[in-house]
């Protein structure tokens, strides 16, 4: 659980300063990594559904606040 927060934030971060397309590109990266050494070939839903909701927070925010 640690891990997702953290991962939660550095996606929130990324989408913030670089946009939510750096953050989607980076998010598929490390999971497609993820699913071939740990998942045993399977997405991880729970660590995707994570990713995407606090790159879509991070849009937002620089969309509507910034």
């Amino acid at each position: 659980m640690k891990n997702n927060i953290l991962g939660a934030v550095v996606y929130l971060s990324t989408a913030i300063v670089f946009g939510g397309s750096t953050a989607l590109l980076m998010l598929f990266i490390k999971e497609n990594s993820d699913r071939c050494h740990y998942y045993n070939g399977k997405w991880n839903k729970i660590d995707l559904l994570c990713g995407c909701s606090s790159i879509l927070i991070g849009f937002l925010v620089k969309r509507f606040l910034l």
